[in-house]
């Protein structure tokens, strides 16, 4: 797991889609899949439900924890 899949899984809460979370990270589609894809076998879950396309339960939890890692980074 590193900082990259985090962020790119908070990018995909906030912007609600892969293609969404890729402009507002200044990358390509491809790259915010794998990012997710990685994130996702390391921790054993599906984090995003990719035929409704919103964040799984597990996804939602781990997206909080995001969150307060990436903020304490910043701080």
């Amino acid at each position: 797991m590193d900082l990259r899949q985090l962020t790119t899984l908070v990018a995909i809460a906030d912007h609600g889609s892969f293609s969404a979370a890729a402009r507002a990270l200044y990358t390509v589609q491809s790259n915010v899949s794998g990012h997710i894809a990685r994130l996702e076998k390391e921790l054993g879950v599906v984090l995003v439900d990719r035929q409704r396309g919103g964040l799984t339960d597990e996804g939602m939890v781990v997206v909080e924890r995001a969150r307060r890692v990436l903020h304490e980074l910043e701080d």
